[in-house]
């Protein structure tokens, strides 16, 4: 194990506060000022011949990601976000025929409800499974897929409770019935460890605000190498092209392979941007940070539950994720006052406190935070 606390240092606000929600926006490395240093210097010394070097970016900050989960070389392009990356994927769907079903679960993230509800005004029927986003559907959902069914959403760790899912069943069936699997694994990127061959989703999709410790701009999006060159979305952009600096009219030839996905002008500093903490995330190992995690979040659970609070996570840690989801008494305004007090967490309605200790984070903070909630409920005038 490497010795990961000695990390510290390379993340500023761990000098001044109790960070301990990564779910949400993990810590920025110090090296992204002089990252963003370098592409600012580009620009002002070189002006547009700058794009020679900001370019192979998109590839080379892919490369990173595609290493952390093993992807094939070329799998994964970069984009703004997974609005925009699932939005792509959808375009290439088409929704006349008898399969003309989407499945998923009621504990997505809302930005991947909202696509996918707004499909049905393209002709989609939207099967969504479960009614309660704190309870994952697993049989519902496994039920609801089906030879009308022509993709397959699903979250590998819900971001409401740190469920962490088993995907191969519904990937299983799904392509039974020759139905696209859509994973999003923003809660998982970075946090657990898992090879995306392995599990054979058809695409993958997350973005930089979390684990990866790689700020806002930085979606990505893995298409599988087998199905990529059969795939036409109608979101494309000039970069989509094969030959994009041609200027051609319509209608577009598609690139070869991830780039057809690439869309409009990339979002090039989010890039330079996020390649640091992907690259710390690289050198450390994904099974590090998890192996710290399952400390972290036990104190947490065995912690929260001694002090008479719910915990809305799984208590196996190897059905749970790297965060914990505490509830108590008038948790919101508990969350406030806990920032005011510098420890950062965050809250969800309906679900409470969300816990996120990284591998950068000691269990005295772990501790401590706990001790902070039962000392407001003692005396903040809440």
């Amino acid at each position: 194990m490497p010795d990961l606390l000695s990390w510290r240092p390379r993340f500023p606000i761990l000098g001044n506060k109790t960070y301990l929600i990564n779910n949400s926006l993990g810590a920025m490395p110090a090296s992204v000022a002089n990252s963003l240093q370098e592409y600012m210097d580009l620009w002002a010394t070189e002006g547009v011949v700058a794009w020679d070097t900001w370019l192979p970016e998109v590839a080379n900050t892919a490369a990173i990601l595609e290493d952390i989960i093993g992807a094939p070389r070329g799998s994964i392009t970069m984009c703004q976000n997974v609005t925009n990356a699932l939005a792509e994927i959808l375009s290439c769907l088409e929704y006349d025929g008898p399969r003309n079903e989407i499945v998923h679960c009621a504990g997505e993230f809302p930005t991947v409800e909202y696509l996918l509800d707004g499909q049905r005004r393209l002709g989609a029927r939207v099967a969504r499974a479960g009614s309660d986003p704190l309870v994952f559907p697993a049989d519902e959902l496994l039920a609801a897929i089906s030879d009308r069914t022509v993709l397959v959403v699903l979250s590998h760790v819900l971001f409401r409770t740190a469920e962490l899912v088993d995907v191969r069943p519904f990937v299983e069936k799904a392509h039974k019935f020759g139905a696209l699997v859509v994973l999003d694994a923003y809660q998982s990127m970075g946090a657990v460890p898992f090879d995306v061959v392995d599990l054979d989703v058809d695409f993958l999709v997350g973005g930089s605000v979390k684990w990866l410790c790689g700020g806002p701009g930085a979606g990505y999006l893995y298409a599988h190498p087998n199905i990529v060159d059969r795939l036409e979305p109608r979101l494309a952009g000039w970069f989509s092209h094969a030959r994009p600096f041609g200027f051609e009219a319509p209608p577009i030839e598609y690139a070869n392979g991830i780039e057809r996905f690439t869309g409009g002008t990339p979002n090039i500093p989010a890039y330079y941007q996020a390649r640091e903490g992907y690259k710390i995330i690289r050198q450390i190992g994904v099974e590090a940070v998890r192996e710290h995690a399952r400390r972290q979040t036990g104190l947490l659970v065995d912690g929260a539950l001694a002090r008479g609070f719910t915990v809305n996570s799984p208590r196996d840690f190897d059905r749970r994720g790297n965060h914990v989801t505490i509830d108590l008494p008038r948790a919101q305004q508990v969350k406030d006052e806990l920032i005011r007090r510098g420890f950062v967490i965050d809250y969800r309605p309906g679900a409470g406190i969300r816990v996120a200790p990284h591998f950068y984070n000691t269990g005295e903070e772990c501790i401590a935070v706990l001790d902070e909630m039962v000392a407001i409920l003692r005396t903040a005038p809440l």
